[in-house]
């Protein structure tokens, strides 16, 4: 898990939506949301960038910090 800089904006219900992140030294364009849910220690969140790279982000309720979990489908040059 990655802490890690991110740009949101709360609809009027009150949703989080992510539209980018700081990952490696780049900006990281969110492009689609996908599943997201609740849980006792924060909120998770899938999204996609426009490589069709997946990544799982993580709202932590204790330190009210964002973090990657780990990328769905690792990007080039990655592994």
């Amino acid at each position: 898990m990655e802490k890690i800089e991110i740009t949101t904006r709360f609809t009027r219900d009150g949703s989080l939506i992510p539209i980018d992140f700081s990952l490696d030294d780049q900006t990281v364009q969110v492009m689609n949301i996908g599943r997201q849910w609740d849980k006792e220690d924060g909120k998770h969140i899938l999204v996609m960038d426009f490589r069709e790279n997946t990544y799982h982000l993580f709202f932590q309720l204790s330190d009210l910090s964002w973090y990657l979990m780990r990328d769905i489908k690792p990007r080039p040059g990655s592994i």
